[in-house]
């Protein structure tokens, strides 16, 4: 028996159809969706950038993504006359978010602050004009609430991460990134689990507030107390996660006091 296979846009667009629903009206509303949606391929380290025209959702079909957030600096601000230099612009650069096969991914039009998603490993996307695909979708209760269901998701993991950067310390926020990778990446809640993870310990301390240096040495801490293993940049097994929720909330050692 002769094995088919299928290219990745035909394999992404069945991706999206599982996404929407497959009743009758979802079926529906996935195919006209699916001649909507534009299938690219971004490689490792390309970056899907924001449109100067119009709102965009980005729907991952295979991969994981970083959004990006640029402060795009004003030309000839410097009091030389000069713009930014290369180096000085990417200092405004920052992590917002990291996203995930089957996620939707909003965005925005190209304005002052910039938006771009930036693949951390290669990716298989489909990109919608976002207020075409809710034209779409606003007569489907199915879709629409598939898509805010995630919407809110992201909303909520963008608040507890803004809770975490302004008040846990950085042991603190490493265990919660890695419980969340755990929930995200593997469905995983307790026990022992063995992630994968795409990003890079730059990365991570990015997107936490942190240096690379105390994200690394955090690891090392761990990994020191048995709570994780390692193996390379990428795998990371978590011996007990119930363990490290236990470190989310862990009051931080007081520090000596200091004779003067």
């Amino acid at each position: 028996m002769a094995t088919v296979f299928h290219s990745p846009a035909v394999t992404s667009m069945e991706a999206l159809r599982g996404l929407v629903g497959r009743d009758a009206a979802s079926s529906d509303t996935a195919v006209r969706l699916c001649e909507l949606g534009q299938y690219r391929l971004l490689p490792r380290g390309g970056e899907l950038q924001a449109d100067p025209q119009d709102d965009h959702l980005v729907f991952i079909a295979e991969g994981a993504a970083k959004l990006l957030g640029c402060s795009v600096p004003v030309p000839m601000n410097r009091r030389d006359g000069f713009a930014l230099s290369a180096r000085e612009c990417r200092k405004n650069i920052h992590i917002l978010a990291f996203h995930f096969r089957g996620e939707i991914v909003s965005v925005p039009q190209k304005s002052k602050d910039d938006f771009r998603l930036a693949a951390l490993c290669d990716m298989d996307v489909i990109v919608f004009s976002a207020n075409r695909f809710l034209d779409i979708a606003q007569d489907d209760p199915t879709v629409i609430r598939n898509v805010l269901t995630r919407s809110l998701e992201a909303l909520h993991r963008s608040r507890t991460r803004m809770l975490q950067i302004g008040h846990q310390s950085a042991r603190q926020r490493v265990a919660s990134f890695l419980v969340a990778m755990a929930e995200r990446l593997c469905c995983c809640a307790d026990g022992a689990c063995e992630l994968v993870l795409p990003m890079s310990r730059g990365d991570i301390g990015d997107s936490l507030g942190l240096t690379i240096e105390t994200v690394s040495r955090q690891f090392a801490d761990l990994r020191a107390e048995g709570l994780i293993t390692t193996h390379g940049r990428s795998i990371v097994r978590l011996m007990d996660i119930g363990r490290l929720i236990g470190e989310t909330s862990r009051s931080a050692k007081p520090q000596p006091h200091r004779q003067t």
